[in-house]
């Protein structure tokens, strides 16, 4: 027989664990919609977040509940998920992008230092060798400009045996 107050402890339980749940996939869906991935890339990469919850989430009752679920167990996850959706998600949401924001001002400012870290300077130094000058790499791109910009006028209709490619316009058409 499940007790009254372990019954409340389960009750608090699954509504945290609800909000989490919603929160997860507020995380999930700020940080796929600042990627610029291909939407099937997408909904794959949130398929696997999915099932790795789904998976978090039935161990999580199971070790709670001791084996024991009961019918009200789902429903106070949707309760709980339910309650961050209306209440709390637009304001997660803020936070986030805030996060964002600081975040990147905080590596902007030690990026340096952690390549400096993570990688020795003598590597810096025999790829900084190895890697051509920037103007190697404006004058590469100035040629394929060159070579496959669009011709004049007269060149963008003519194939190479100087035959004109355009339809001809019909008479009546040209008024």
């Amino acid at each position: 027989m499940i007790g009254i107050r372990e019954q409340i402890a389960w009750i608090v339980y699954f509504l945290l664990f609800g909000w989490f749940l919603a929160a997860m996939y507020d995380v999930m869906d700020h940080f796929l919609s600042k990627c610029r991935i291909n939407q099937v890339l997408s909904y794959i990469l949130q398929l696997f977040c999915w099932l790795a919850l789904a998976y978090l989430s039935a161990s999580y009752m199971m070790k709670i509940t001791e084996g024991a679920l009961t019918i009200y167990a789902f429903g106070f996850f949707a309760i709980g998920a339910l309650v961050h959706f209306l209440r709390f998600s637009k304001g997660f949401r803020e936070d986030l992008d805030r996060f964002d924001r600081g975040f990147l001002k905080i590596y902007k400012r030690v990026e340096k230092i952690i390549i400096l870290l993570v990688i020795p300077k003598e590597v810096l130094l025999f790829g900084k060798k190895l890697l051509p000058k920037r103007k190697t790499f404006e004058k590469i791109k100035l040629w394929f400009r060159k070579k496959f910009r669009k011709g004049n006028a007269n060149e963008e209709n003519t194939d190479s045996l100087g035959d004109n490619l355009e339809h001809p316009i019909p008479e009546r058409l040209r008024r």
